[in-house]
């Protein structure tokens, strides 16, 4: 039986949905992760000495059949991100979501609303020891498609945005311009702008480039997902934009966390809903 070393996690923990794994959230922030758990009955949590504590519990499906999920903090930046999210896939996790914060780099896209994640810019170093520079990070499509569908059915369509992030290992002087290289980060986060990538973050990439190195995924169009196969995906709640230096509304960005958890919540129900019918018998 797997054991993860820093979230004294173990293989049986993470057991659950018929054999497929829990669906596993995967907030940066501990007390976030506390909020997704609220979403969930029967909680059980998993203590460690880094206060990345795994909370274990289920959620109510559609039409009616509970979801296994577990909650998990990242902490900040993309090395963080590599010990919780490669210790999770060590232990058998298949489908992973995170549920982050950014920053907007889009006028249309404001502090409140949410993006769902299809792919990211590898600005970080992490990456780069998994896989070559020009290996791309997307989100799995099942899994955006699924978000894009909870966004719907919370009425949160229209404040739910869809595209590319940017995802870099420093905040302050690549995005907010700070240090004696800061007009030259600026310059860069301004190209990416005009690339069209609306948002900003830290952790996506890094995410969905170990899910594609794990267990990559390809297949016929007419055949079913494998069981074995790894899904990743991202919704983001817009704190704020990537200029503001780290001032921002703080209601803004209360409001566009619990829109965020509300199409994570929304979306993971589709999406194991559509597990389900999946591993139906034909």
């Amino acid at each position: 039986m797997a054991t993860a070393h820093h979230l004294r996690l173990s293989s049986r923990d993470l057991e659950g949905n018929d054999g497929l794994g829990r669906y596993v959230w995967l907030p940066g922030d501990p007390g976030r992760a506390r909020l997704l758990a609220d979403q969930l009955e029967q909680v059980r949590t998993v203590t460690n000495p880094r206060g990345l504590d795994v909370h274990l519990g289920r959620l109510s499906g559609e039409p009616g059949e509970p979801i296994d999920v577990a909650a998990v903090a990242t902490g900040i930046g993309a090395g963080a991100a590599e010990v919780v999210v490669h210790e999770l896939l060590a232990c058998g996790a298949r489908r992973l979501l995170r549920v982050g914060s950014c920053g907007t780099m889009n006028e249309a896209v404001r502090p409140g609303q949410v993006v769902v994640a299809c792919a990211a810019v590898r600005d970080e170093a992490v990456t780069g020891t998994w896989a070559p520079a020009g290996f791309p990070a997307l989100a799995h499509p099942e899994v955006t498609a699924a978000m894009c569908e909870g966004a719907r059915r919370t009425g949160l369509a229209g404040e739910t945005f869809r595209g590319i992030c940017h995802s870099k290992s420093s905040l302050y002087a690549r995005e907010f311009g700070h240090g004696p290289r800061g007009e030259e980060n600026l310059r860069y986060c301004r190209t990416l702008r005009d690339c069209g990538v609306i948002a900003s973050e830290m952790e996506a990439s890094t995410l969905f480039v170990l899910a594609a190195v794990h267990a990559p995924w390809a297949g016929p169009l007419d055949r079913p997902a494998g069981r074995d196969e790894l899904q990743a995906g991202a919704v983001l709640a817009v704190f704020a934009t990537d200029r503001s230096d780290m001032v921002f509304d703080p209601e803004a960005a209360r409001q566009a966390e619990r829109r965020a958890i509300r199409v994570a919540v929304a979306g993971t129900r589709v999406w194991a809903a559509a597990d389900r019918a999946a591993a139906a018998p034909a």
